[in-house]
């Protein structure tokens, strides 16, 4: 039922967003005077991925995302101009981005000629999300929570290994060696502490549960991505501690699946932490 409401609350968001990758851009640019010398050109920023990098205002009204807040951080410690242009779409899945690396000559050249690159496509394909997966397997929106545990939490991460190995390798290759910050994060716990608007909440055994498949799966999305020439911010254990049992909370926006202000705050604060290499010493 909780993500029935949400594909129906990502749908209307999301209405008025093209698929095509008809992203709106924005740059930072500073403020030009009589005496100042021209602008150098400005780094391209380009974002690809799932909704979590989205921001969109219906999602979460008056919240600036963490793409934009960390384009900011860039300009205010460089100096150096940013162009963002964000191409993350909704409901995403890490198949459908590999397969627009081979079909979309847009989101191919934005990326082979970007500065700057983030990935964010780690949130729809845990365990929960599909029906091919090794724990419950076909079980629609009422997760069978008593089928969880270790084993197919690392199963269903193994699953997907080669093809997070193949998107950041592909992605890094385009870049033919160019120097290029590639930053990607993994996912945080969006059911424990979720409380419904009729105040229901998840079960007890779903604690546990989304536990062990986010500690198998953020760390698979963080090892893949170290491999293949991608830093990891790990948004996971800041959002949800080092135990990975803290709710999320206040981190997330009224429907406790996307970001909120302060959620892009804090994610966008993991990615700065990371530093800017190799653009900047």
């Amino acid at each position: 039922m909780r993500e029935s409401i949400r594909s129906i609350l990502l749908a209307f968001a999301f209405l008025a967003v093209q698929l095509s990758g008809c992203a709106p851009v924005s740059t930072l640019v500073p403020p030009a005077t009589e005496t100042s010398t021209p602008s150098p050109t400005p780094w391209s920023l380009v974002v690809v991925g799932d909704s979590i990098a989205v921001n969109s205002s219906m999602v979460c009204p008056g919240c600036r995302g963490f793409v934009d807040r960390y384009a900011d951080t860039i300009f205010e410690a460089t100096g150096h101009p940013v162009k963002v242009r964000n191409l993350s779409q909704p409901m995403l899945r890490v198949d459908a981005l590999l397969e627009e690396l081979k079909t979309d000559a847009l989101r191919r050249d934005a990326l082979a000629n970007a500065d700057i690159i983030i990935v964010s496509i780690a949130f729809n394909d845990t365990p929960w999300l599909r029906s091919d997966d090794p724990c419950d397997g076909p079980n629609g929106n009422k997760p069978d929570w008593s089928k969880y545990n270790t084993t197919c939490a690392a199963a269903a991460a193994e699953i997907f290994r080669p093809k997070f190995e193949s998107l950041y390798a592909q992605i890094v290759a385009s870049r033919e060696g160019k120097p290029t910050i590639f930053r990607t994060i993994n996912r945080y716990n969006d059911w424990i502490g979720w409380i419904g608007e009729a105040g229901e909440t998840n079960p007890p055994e779903a604690t546990n549960a989304t536990r062990v498949v986010i500690d198998a799966w953020s760390a698979m999305v963080c090892e893949t991505a170290q491999e293949d020439g991608f830093t990891c911010a790990d948004i996971y254990h800041t959002f949800n501690g080092a135990s990975g049992l803290t709710p999320s909370g206040d981190l997330l926006g009224k429907d406790y699946t996307h970001p909120s202000d302060k959620g892009n705050e804090v994610i966008a604060r993991a990615l700065t932490d990371l530093g800017y290499a190799p653009l900047v010493p």
